[in-house]
């Protein structure tokens, strides 16, 4: 006889086709209903609150008097709990977000009771190949899912790309499998169940079945144990139980020991859509989604995380872990599926802004406070120097575990009277600047009497008005005038010494009788924007470079009168025309920039560009060109219309070439014309057309070797989709991916499927901050969709425009994935910037990386300091080992560093901090103990890490 599992649940979409609020409601209704429930009804065993925590959060807000009773439901087991905080899409989100998320489910967890370790994931999208590793990280030792698998069976193992496995609890017939059941009639609900069984049991070697009774928003049915007992006294083949997953789990694994049963082994990603739908259009509906998301992520992990770590053990911020917890929750809330997805109402991703708005104002705050206070105990003095008087130093933060050269963009300001400079590495030696521009701002400038002059001084506190601190005061007498010229600076501490002998000369100006008016001028620090390449700056560290005052040594040239002759000469225009002619013989051609790396050039007859890589050689060409193509589809699935428009050749608008002494750029403006929208059949694109206005700018910087691209639409049609391609050098059937913790390798070609599939899989991919095939990588800032097309072609998605939340009349998709609702905002109008980059080298992912992670630069005065001019915060010595998190552990007893193994061989790090810590340990992902570390000489450990293994370390003391 075999058991049924029946799994009382209910599948919580936090928001979706109802906003928060709306949803909320049903959540206080549906819980008070079910304590209620199991006080009355004590044969009423068990719920599971949909493996999140953040429900209980959402409820307690609402009730907080039930805390004690959902408390000891919780503690008896009678409710479950976790692991999760939320249930997110496992695709869209990065790696580190998924523990963060298991983190803050175990936080939440521990204040009601004991979370529930299951790995379940009923409803995202796919998923990811490297969660058998992440769970294993938490201790769990199992999955359970419903999307993405197809004919396997109901247990086999899933592994991961380092090798780690769990035991996969699939949800064949989905998480819904026993919704129906009709718990006020026992007949039909013995018939029903059966059914439900009998589905499931050609499929599974076990004697044991899951049936879960519950699906999205339901309410657990108050007949529910009387009728589990009334299907017992008829069911002949089965016996039903009123069931938890840990104890379906624990029946499986024991029956699998004694029986000795070896299960199959599926690897790596779960993306089939043969008997689920996988939804795969998500990957760029409401691309503002995915880009404000991958924006915040960047800014807490690469930033805000570990440099207010650094400044924190350095004892120069105070406590910053929580607040920047606290963000992460926030930004969490954006991550369910069905949010950061962007297939729900208008009005739930309206108020996603708002979190995603809070996440980068705590993130920036902690950022700069803590680059701030780390500048300032870096060493920017020197004793001695071959070049000019320092006037300030720059210096540039590296967030990423390899050292690298890069562009970065400092806004400068000048002391008074400085009019040129130059920028200085530690060395004396010139480091070139482009874009300098300067400007003065007055803060006020009036004549007042001494009576007045005496209330404006009342003003200033301590050298201070307001945010403006005073830098320097001068004092110059013109007859019965004393005028007065101070310079104030904005965010900066005030010169006190200057204030207070200022204030002393003052007060014997007025009491001068002589003197009748304060002629009063007030100004900010002069300032300029400039850009420069920083190089070497070392790993998740720092280098120090200066601004010098530079003197103008130009001899002044007597001008003979020969030499004016001759200017005159050359001044008139025949003259002017025949050089232009002469001179256009040998002239480069009209739309070309370049530098010692690239060659970039506009090509009039199609619009793309030609790169050339002058390293190589090799000319690279049709790059950039916009593709625009019809969607019939909704916010989940993207669907050609049957008839689809041909397309024009876009116009060339304008073209602009900035060429400087770091960089050079070309700015192209296109126009494109395109149907305004579907037919009113859906099944072709309209006769009306519209204008689609794209701006791309291409910039090459020296010394760096990518091909950075920023593009701007301005978009007013609606059901299309935009797409910017880039040719291949040759045929490929695999390209490579980034992904979560690996670099996964995936076949181009869309894997064989007949009508039976519920929905056609698609050629378009997930991917994270790039794309490689043949000797190309297609760098990006937070588009996640790219396909590698049968022309052999890397196309980026840069616009997918719909206006239904579901719709069932095209041809990808059987079936609704949702409530049948408009959304006209998911149309994506107005206007639109994406940045990606071009990356000639096979491999060089480190390229890639760095483009997604700008440097960042602070501006200081030169000081002592108790850390060198430049250095890292954690040196890494292995290039395959990426570092994906700095982060206080959650109990606060030290700090970790984790980071994974991106190559196919097992490698030995030495991971070397600023400072000797007395104790270190290898941690999982928990941040739980595995082993002591032994610590070397300098305070650096060395650790083995196995292929595509994930690993952390922390120091404490």
């Amino acid at each position: 006889m075999k058991t049924i599992h029946v799994i009382s649940h209910a599948h919580w979409d936090r928001e979706w086709y109802r906003t928060f609020q709306q949803f909320r409601l049903r959540l206080v209704h549906l819980v008070d209903g079910l304590l209620d429930m199991l006080a009355k009804d004590h044969n009423y065993k068990h719920f599971m609150l949909d493996g999140q925590t953040i429900v209980l959060d959402d409820y307690l807000l609402m009730r907080p008097e039930a805390e004690a009773i959902l408390k000891d439901n919780i503690q008896k087991g009678r409710i479950l709990i976790g692991p999760w905080h939320i249930l997110p899409d496992m695709f869209l989100v990065s790696s580190e977000a998924h523990i963060r998320n298991l983190l803050a489910g175990q936080r939440e967890a521990r204040k009601f009771g004991q979370k529930m370790m299951i790995g379940y994931m009923p409803d995202s999208f796919g998923h990811i190949g490297q969660m058998p590793q992440i769970l294993r990280g938490f201790g769990i030792d199992n999955a359970c899912v419903w999307r993405g698998l197809d004919d396997q069976p109901a247990e086999f193992w899933w592994q991961a790309p380092d090798g780690s496995r769990v035991l996969m609890m699939y949800l064949r017939d989905s998480y819904s499998n026993g919704a129906g059941l009709n718990a006020d009639n026992p007949a039909q609900f013995t018939e029903q169940i059966k059914q439900a069984a009998d589905s499931l049991a050609p499929h599974s070697g076990l004697s044991h079945l899951l049936v879960m009774y519950g699906t999205d928003h339901m309410e657990p049915p108050v007949g529910t144990s009387k009728a589990i007992q009334a299907a017992n006294e008829h069911l002949k083949e089965y016996c039903a139980l009123h069931s938890t997953l840990p104890a379906y789990l624990k029946e499986i694994e024991t029956e699998i020991a004694d029986q000795k049963l070896q299960l199959p082994v599926v690897a790596g990603e779960l993306r089939s859509c043969k008997r689920s739908h996988l939804l795969p259009g998500v990957l760029s509906t409401r691309m503002w989604i995915k880009q404000r998301n991958h924006t915040c992520e960047n800014l807490l992990e690469k930033w805000a995380e570990p440099f207010s770590v650094f400044a924190s053990l350095m004892k120069i911020a105070n406590k910053p872990a929580p607040i920047v917890r606290q963000a992460w929750r926030l930004l969490m809330e954006c991550h369910p599926h069905d949010s950061i997805c962007g297939c729900s109402i208008d009005q739930v991703h309206e108020e996603m802004k708002t979190r995603f708005d809070q996440v980068e104002q705590i993130g920036e705050e902690i950022t700069k406070q803590s680059v701030d206070v780390l500048a300032s105990v870096i060493k920017t003095e020197q004793e001695s120097s071959s070049f000019g008087p320092k006037l300030s130093a720059i210096i540039a933060f590296n967030p990423l575990s390899f050292s690298r050269t890069d562009v970065v963009s400092a806004s400068m300001v000048l002391p008074p009277n400085i009019f040129d400079f130059e920028i200085v590495d530690e060395m004396g030696n010139s480091v070139p600047h482009q874009s300098a521009s300067g400007k003065v701002t007055d803060l006020i400038n009036v004549r007042v009497s001494r009576v007045k002059l005496g209330s404006l001084l009342g003003l200033v506190h301590e050298g201070c008005i307001s945010n403006l601190a005073v830098q320097a005061v001068h004092f110059e007498r013109d007859g019965t005038i004393m005028r007065i010229k101070a310079i104030f600076a904005e965010n900066r501490p005030p010169k006190v010494e200057v204030w207070n002998e200022g204030v002393t000369a003052l007060r014997e100006f007025i009491n001068d009788s002589s003197i009748e008016v304060f002629h009063i001028h007030a100004r900010s620090l002069q300032s300029t924007d400039i850009t420069f390449v920083v190089n070497n700056v070392p790993a998740l560290g720092w280098k120090t470079f200066y601004l010098c005052a530079k003197e103008n040594n130009s001899p002044e040239i007597e001008v003979s009168p020969t030499m004016r002759s001759l200017a005159l000469l050359v001044s008139l225009p025949f003259v002017q025309k025949l050089i232009a002619r002469l001179s256009n013989r040998k002239r480069r051609p009209p739309y070309l920039i370049e530098n010692t790396l690239f060659a970039v050039e506009l090509e009039l007859s199609d619009r793309t560009f030609t790169v050339t890589d002058k390293t190589t050689g090799k000319k690279y060409r049709g790059l950039n060109r916009f593709v625009d193509s019809g969607d019939c589809g909704d916010e989940y699935n993207f669907s050609p219309p049957l008839i689809d428009s041909t397309p024009e050749l876009p116009a060339l608008c304008n073209v602009n070439i900035v060429r400087g002494a770091v960089q050079q750029a070309i700015t192209v403006s296109l126009e494109m014309n395109i149907p305004a929208s579907l037919n009113a059949d859906r099944k072709s694109r309209s006769s009306e057309r519209v204008k689609l206005p794209i701006t791309t700018t291409i910039t090459l910087i020296n010394g760096v070797p990518r091909v950075d691209i920023h593009t701007r639409v301005n978009n007013d049609a609606k059901d299309h989709r935009l797409r910017v391609h880039f040719p291949l050098s040759t045929k490929v059937e695999f390209a490579e991916f980034d992904a979560h913790f690996e670099i996964v390798k995936r076949k181009t070609a869309i894997p064989f499927h007949d009508a039976t599939w519920i929905e056609e899989p698609r050629p378009e991919a997930h991917q994270r901050t790039f794309t490689s095939a043949a000797d190309m990588i297609i760098a990006n800032r937070g588009l996640p969709e790219v396909e590698v097309t049968s022309r052999h072609e890397i196309a980026i998605t840069l616009l997918r425009c719909v206006g239904w939340l579901s719709r069932d009349d095209f041809s990808t998709r059987t079936g609704h994935a949702g409530p049948f609702l408009e959304t006209p905002k998911a149309q994506m109008q107005g206007e639109w910037n994406f940045d990606y980059s071009i990356i000639l080298n096979q491999g060089n992912f480190q390229q890639a990386w760095s483009f997604d992670a700008p440097l960042r630069v602070v501006s200081t005065d030169l000081h002592r300091g108790m850390l060198p001019s430049t250095g890292s915060f954690v040196a890494v010595d292995h290039p395959s080992f990426l570092v994906s998190a700095v982060k206080e552990t959650d109990d606060g007893r030290g700090w970790l560093v984790r980071g994974y193994n991106v190559c196919d061989e097992e490698i030995e790090i030495t991971l070397t901090p600023w400072c000797k810590f007395e104790k270190s340990e290898r941690v999982d992902m928990a941040e739980q103990t595995i082993s002591p570390l032994e610590i070397g000489r300098n305070g650096e450990i060395t650790v083995t890490v196995h292929r595509h293994e994930v690993a952390s370390i922390m120091f404490g003391e």
